[in-house]
């Protein structure tokens, strides 16, 4: 699945698929602009070097509520486990890494 970030908003796509997770613009934007973007949509947060967004769990949660299939949940469980075995989750586990990419 992937977060993406447009001047429109932020939209989760393909949540269903949760092998991955990323986040991607297409758009000339600049950093300062992304960031915005994921405030005003409750959306996250640029990590300090600006390649990573840090997505807070309950905005993934709440962008594929009623889009996924049953069993969904305890596969997003499993993937959340696997993010904090490679340190991708906060110490908290509110919030996971997803690296920020530029489509063409």
């Amino acid at each position: 699945m992937y977060l993406a970030i447009s001047t429109d908003g932020v939209e989760l796509r393909m949540p269903e698929r949760l092998t991955d997770l990323y986040a991607s613009y297409r758009q000339r934007l600049t950093s300062d602009k992304i960031a915005e973007i994921l405030a005003e949509h409750d959306a996250g947060a640029l990590s300090e070097k600006a390649d990573h967004v840090v997505v807070p769990v309950a905005t993934l949660r709440r962008l594929a509520a009623g889009r996924v299939p049953e069993g969904w949940d305890a596969e997003f469980e499993g993937m959340l486990a696997d993010a904090r075995t490679k340190g991708l989750l906060t110490d908290d586990g509110g919030a996971i890494s997803a690296p920020l990419e530029r489509e063409m």
